[in-house]
Parts: structure tokens; sequence; C-alpha cells
């Protein structure tokens, strides 16, 4: 079986682990938009690809899945996720099995206020979210929240837009900040929306950030989850860390799980309020968190190799080791 990563980036270590599960069974074929990325230099096979928004993109990962006779698809970039996620009959009819989101959950979890009203609506603890930086003020006034309060994009990733907000003028010229990047980068016309409907706006929480991966087998069954405290972050990703036991998190896993019935591994991001955790992102992919899981002891990449062959992992990649401390290093490599 070989299996195909779109949108591969610098997370080689990602494919080392793909083609380590394979065992020399199948080719990690890794697909990417620019040439020199570190993913692609550790794959089987590296091949270009048109942007993820060009119009031949979605034919042209067809025929990659021809071609290569492709069984699995990953993506590692959230809005290519998303527009494969629209696309998976059309890689199943090509012999591939997407592991992506069902379209909707492509769609909603792109979308930052939907995912968060979606939460909500389910049990889910969330922040106090507004797309309305007049009723953001207004709440204000009235004592419902208080500064600080986060300014992001709606249809953002890697913490796009990004801000904290002290005061009211701090609030509105980051709100138009970010309604300026948004037009710039052109993120909306994924999921477009309105021009004042773009921002989002919500109450800063200052406790502690923790990240749960939730695990669901290829058929959407709650398999394992994971848990984190991220103490550093760097270029949106995390990068110092400590595992922690996920029955911090109660049953929240479990119940995420089968509410999205997702396939592979989504990761949940946490913040803790005074002693509940509140959701504040959803990512429908493997996260830049995973490596800490996979050197503690997991093997999620093996587990879904098993999975797809119709074989049960070994439960031992199903678990990791808690209350260790680890961080992201920078290591050079000639290409």
């Amino acid at each position: 079986m070989n299996i195909l990563i779109t949108s591969v980036g610098r997370r080689s270590y990602l494919v080392d682990y793909f083609k380590k599960a394979l065992s020399g069974s199948g080719r990690v074929v890794c697909a990417n938009m620019f040439e020199h990325a570190a993913g692609m230099y550790a794959a089987d096979v590296a091949i270009v690809t048109p942007p993820s928004c060009d119009p031949e993109y979605i034919p042209f990962v067809v025929g990659i899945c021809h071609k290569h006779d492709i069984g699995l698809i990953f993506s590692f970039h959230d809005l290519d996720v998303y527009i494969l996620s629209q696309h998976a009959d059309e890689l199943r009819k090509a012999g591939a099995f997407p592991v992506l989101p069902r379209p909707e959950w492509g769609r909603i979890a792109l979308d930052k206020y939907e995912c968060t009203r979606l939460l909500s609506d389910n049990g889910f603890d969330v922040p106090w979210t507004t797309l309305d930086v007049q009723g953001a003020l207004a709440a204000v006034a009235a004592g419902r929240i208080r500064f600080p309060l986060i300014v992001k994009a709606r249809m953002g990733f890697g913490s796009q837009g990004l801000c904290l907000s002290n005061n009211q003028d701090e609030l509105l010229e980051a709100y138009r900040q970010a309604r300026k990047l948004i037009e710039e980068t052109g993120t909306s016309s994924y999921v477009p929306c309105h021009a004042d409907q773009g921002v989002l706006i919500q109450q800063a929480i200052s406790g502690k950030e923790y990240c749960v991966d939730v695990v669901n087998d290829l058929e959407g069954n709650f398999s394992c989850s994971f848990m984190l405290e991220v103490h550093a972050m760097r270029a949106g990703e995390t990068d110092m860390i400590t595992t922690v036991d996920p029955s911090i998190a109660g049953d929240l896993p479990l119940r995420f799980s089968r509410l999205t019935r997702h396939l592979g591994i989504w990761g949940v991001d946490c913040l803790d309020d005074n002693g509940t955790l509140r959701v504040i992102d959803v990512n429908p992919r493997f996260t830049g968190d995973y490596p800490f899981h996979q050197i503690t002891g997991a093997n999620i990449p093996a587990a879904l190799v098993a999975w797809a062959n119709k074989e049960d992992p070994d439960p031992s990649w199903l678990s990791a080791r808690t209350g260790v401390r680890a961080y992201k290093d920078l290591v050079p490599k000639c290409v």
C-alpha cells in the first residue's frame, strides 16, 4: 500500500513515521506546491502540485492516486484539508481512502465561528465569542465580558490575524488590521462570508493551554486520546510541552469523537479557565503536537496502516508516557 501526503511542508518527521510504519510494504508519496520543503526531501516520491486553490489541483491529485496506486491520503494543511474533503468521492473513485473530514466538517473546522457555535450547542465549553466588534464593546460595558479580548481571522490558520487587545482602542485597531489581512490573503474566499463577518472576537483566557489529540479508527470509532500542556509556541506550532494524563480532560475526547465521527487523529486546543477546559480551536489532521506523542511511545501512523489493512493495531501504539517534558530542536540536514 502506498500513502499520499499532500501539503507535506516541513513535517519530515511524519513522513519518516509513515515510512517506518509501512516497513517496506509501500512507498510514501509527498506532494507540495513548493519543491524545496523538508517533507519533500524525506519522501520516497516527491511531486510538485498546483496550489490547492487552482482548478487543476483536484484532477492533479486524482492523477497521482491513479499513477502511484495510492491507498491512504492525508493532508497536513488546513486549507488543503478543506478542499480535499469537498472532493473525497473523486479520490475514492481513484482507489484511495481519504483520511479526511466529511465535507461538512471540512468546512466547519475551517470556520472558527461556526465550529465554536457547534461545539457550544453540543455541550462543550467555549470562550464568549462574537463577530460584532460593537457588540463586543457593548458586552464589555455591560460587564458580561472584560478586557483583554482576542481578535483573529474567522477563516484563518496558523494563528492568522491573532492579536490581544487590552482596551477599546486596541480592539478597534486589531479588528481593522485583521480585516485588512483577510482581504490581502484571500483566505475568506475558500468559505465565503461577508466582510463584516470575517473577524472573530473572543474573551481572552489566561489559564494553561492544553492540546488534546483524539484518535478514531477508520470507521469513526473512538480509539484513544493523548494530551499535553503547552509551554511555548513558535511560528504557530507547539514548541515546548509536558505530556499529561488525558483523564484531565474528562469525557471531552469521547464526546468529541462521537460528535465528529472523524477518521484518524484530530487536535483539540483548549484553555483552562479556572478549572473549566474551554475549546478554542479544532484541527482536523495531524498537528504539530503529534511528534511529542510518538517519541513518548505512541505510533498512530502504524495504527492507521494496520486499520487500513483490516488488522488490529498493537495496543502499545495507542498509549504514551505522561509527565515527560519535551521540545522541538532545529537539526540541519544536507539534501
